[in-house]
């Protein structure tokens, strides 16, 4: 048996193993092989990828639409991405999660809550945790929790969640999915091969969720932080969840670390889908001891009376504006990186008035900077890197101001990631921090 995997990236690599070990003869396709149009299709050349394949994996970064895939499906190879692949020997309840925005806080959220819980749990998909890489391991009593991407889920058939989550939809990733009803039907497979014995959680508060609902036979519940829904819902500072036959407090927000109202509705999904999964409101208690997700909002550190927050995990518009919306105090703000097929009046258009000064550096700098005339938003500035957006905007905080990177693109034009350019943002503070403490320590000195 012979498979071919798109991506020698995490996901690619794990299936490479997944499939070694289950007896398959594996190779990897390189990039001349997946884009090189003026070979592919010519007999020889084309034949030694292709000939006598089982099947071929696709990498969530690869695009279907690539000249290999194309050619594959011409010769009726079937093709199957990494989740998929993984899937099919998993074992246990899964808990998936989609959405345009909150998705890693919310399955980092279910896992925490789920520990404690006397059930393995494994956590995985569009995290970093490929499902191939646990998926032998799990047993029917078994939990899974998975965070699933549009790329994960466009072409999936063998998807069956228990609990099944959309968190939100707004316009994300149009140069892979052209039109925003694709992107909406990829994220709406996440309910695919639900029946009534299942549930689908929907974010009530979501206007476009509730106009074009996906079509599913798994029971529906709902949650929402502005009014009483069947589901979760919150009322005089606590969780109740509302089933239509009584009503039931599951815990008191109280102490909660987590900032912002978009973080109120992770709150409410996460324990939703906890709740019902387990019927254990104990558990539920440990939200106000979850501090949030690397990447997401995170606080760094304060210098000069200025503080810095990494939310390099804002990858489109709508993340970059609620992050805006989790902060009273005068903003710095940080945008730009890689392309992703919008332009930026929505972001201008829906401004938060704190924004004292903007920073752009990127690929997409010349669009922000057109949107940015176009709506008279003057204090904003052109920079080369991220390096220089963060020294230029500390140069121009007040005491009591923050520095916020939420770049409201991708990071694939400067960085491998957004870990990265967010890891890298963390690192550039800490070089103005350790100037600043030399600078004061030789002003002492004189």
């Amino acid at each position: 048996m012979k498979a071919l995997i798109l991506g020698s990236g995490l996901s690619g690599k794990s299936a490479y193993q997944f499939l070694k070990s289950a007896g398959y003869e594996v190779s990897f396709a390189t990039e001349e092989d997946i884009n090189d149009g003026s070979k592919i299709g010519k007999n020889q050349y084309t034949d030694r990828l292709l000939n006598g394949l089982s099947f071929i994996v696709n990498s969530p970064g690869i695009n279907p639409e690539c000249k290999l895939c194309e050619e594959a499906q011409s010769r009726k190879i079937k093709i199957i991405g990494e989740l998929e692949l993984g899937l099919g020997k998993t074992q246990g309840d899964i808990i998936a999660v989609t959405g345009t925005n909150g998705k890693t806080t919310t399955v980092s959220l279910i896992n925490f809550l789920l520990l404690g819980e006397n059930r393995r749990t494994y956590l995985g998909g569009n995290i970093g945790t490929p499902v191939t890489s646990f998926a032998s391991c799990t047993k029917k009593e078994d939990i899974v929790v998975l965070e699933c991407s549009s790329y994960q889920l466009e072409n999936i058939s063998k998807i069956h969640a228990h609990i099944a989550m959309i968190l939100n939809i707004t316009p994300d990733h149009l140069t892979r999915h052209k039109t925003m009803d694709n992107y909406m039907l990829s994220k709406y497979n996440i309910c695919k091969n639900q029946t009534k014995d299942d549930y689908l959680l929907i974010n009530a508060d979501s206007e476009l969720l509730m106009k074009y609902p996906p079509k599913t036979d798994a029971k529906i519940y709902y949650f929402s932080t502005k009014r009483k829904v069947t589901g979760c819902y919150i009322k005089s500072g606590c969780i109740y969840f509302n089933d239509n036959q009584k009503q039931k407090k599951l815990i008191s927000l109280s102490g909660i670390k987590l900032l912002g109202e978009h973080n109120l509705s992770n709150i409410l999904a996460s324990c939703l889908a906890v709740y019902l999964e387990t019927g254990n409101t104990n558990i539920l208690k440990r939200v106000s001891n979850f501090q949030g997700v690397e990447h997401r909002n995170e606080y760094v550190q304060t210098i000069r009376g200025v503080a810095f927050y990494n939310d390099s995990k804002a990858t489109n518009i709508a993340s970059t504006l609620v992050a805006l919306k989790s902060f009273k105090c005068k903003i710095n703000l940080i945008l730009g990186g890689s392309e992703k097929g919008y332009d930026f009046d929505e972001l201008y258009a829906n401004l938060t008035p704190n924004v004292a000064n903007i920073a752009v550096f990127g690929q997409t700098k010349p669009k922000i900077l057109y949107a940015a005339k176009k709506y008279n938003y003057e204090n904003i500035y052109s920079c080369d890197t991220l390096k220089a957006c963060t020294k230029l905007l500390f140069n121009l905080a007040k005491s009591g101001e923050i520095i916020l990177l939420s770049p409201a693109c991708a990071s694939f034009d400067h960085f491998k990631n957004y870990e990265e350019r967010g890891s890298v943002f963390k690192k550039i503070v800490g070089e103005i921090a350790q100037n600043e403490t030399d600078s004061s320590e030789t002003n002492k000195e004189t």
